[in-house]
């Protein structure tokens, strides 16, 4: 998993302690969960916001240079049709402000990076960076990795935000299966309502595990806290390009990017 603005940002690291597993065994509470499309469509859309990040964030670096008083305090992904807008912040974490535009496109382009000429930013967009903030500052026990990237997306039941933890992994050949966080927050993106843990434990795979010329045709998996794959499985198989094999209790599912199909496992028996 790409590590957006982990240079930039070093405080960014969500002053997080070294990666630990929670010392207790016991499965977390299980997670809402929505229908299979629904959780593909949002597994998506945090995919698309999350590679936006990144995009956005190998045009920029190279505009800053050596720069260590930029004054950048973060970011926020809005949507823009079917564009993703970065806009990379300044000023107070609880008065942010436009710093630096990125246009990227359906496809993964980013346009150029443009000091933004807003003088300040709509009361959603400070909702939404403050979301992210009150997120970052209450993660839970389980910490499988001292980095996580972010995402918010707008809650479709109801008028407040989704905060996503993805645990992240500086080696492109890991992929996190565990340590991933969702939060619901407040429509002022000032209240913490909820916090869920979307995994039992800590769970790194290495994605070269043997298969196909080399190549691994699935990665395999349990999941405790629900009874269906999440949107982070839709994620990881988007960000990979791989297919994840789920097992659930007695089901398993195949995720392939944004489709999730329940396997018929009578057939094999």
């Amino acid at each position: 998993m790409r590590l957006p603005l982990v240079s930039l940002f070093a405080a960014l690291s969500l002053g997080l302690a070294p990666a630990v597993q929670a010392a207790d065994d016991k499965p977390p509470p299980r997670v809402e969960v929505w229908s299979l499309t629904q959780t593909g469509a949002i597994g998506s859309a945090i995919f698309i916001q999350d590679r936006a990040a990144w995009r956005a964030t190998d045009v920029l670096l190279p505009q800053l240079g050596d720069q260590t008083d930029h004054g950048l305090i973060g970011w926020i992904v809005v949507n823009q049709g079917d564009a993703q807008l970065v806009r990379f912040l300044r000023g107070g974490p609880n008065a942010p402000l436009p710093g630096y535009d990125i246009l990227v496109d359906k496809n993964g382009r980013a346009g150029p990076a443009i000091q933004s000429k807003d003088a300040a930013l709509p009361d959603d967009q400070i909702a939404h960076y403050l979301a992210r903030n009150l997120a970052i500052a209450n993660i839970g026990d389980l910490r499988c990795t001292a980095n996580f990237n972010t995402v918010v997306l707008d809650d479709p039941d109801s008028d407040g935000w989704l905060v996503w933890l993805l645990a992240a992994s500086k080696d492109a050949n890991i992929v996190p299966m565990g340590g991933h966080y969702r939060f619901h927050v407040s429509a002022d993106g000032r209240t913490l309502e909820k916090r869920e843990q979307l995994s039992g434990g800590c769970l790194n795979m290495d994605r070269r595990q043997a298969g196909q010329d080399g190549q691994p045709a699935a990665l395999f998996t349990t999941v405790l806290v629900a009874p269906q794959p999440l949107e982070v499985h839709v994620f990881l198989s988007l960000l990979n390009r791989l297919p994840i094999v789920i097992g659930t209790g007695d089901k398993i599912w195949a995720v392939e990017g944004a489709r999730i199909e329940e396997i018929d496992t009578s057939k094999t028996r």
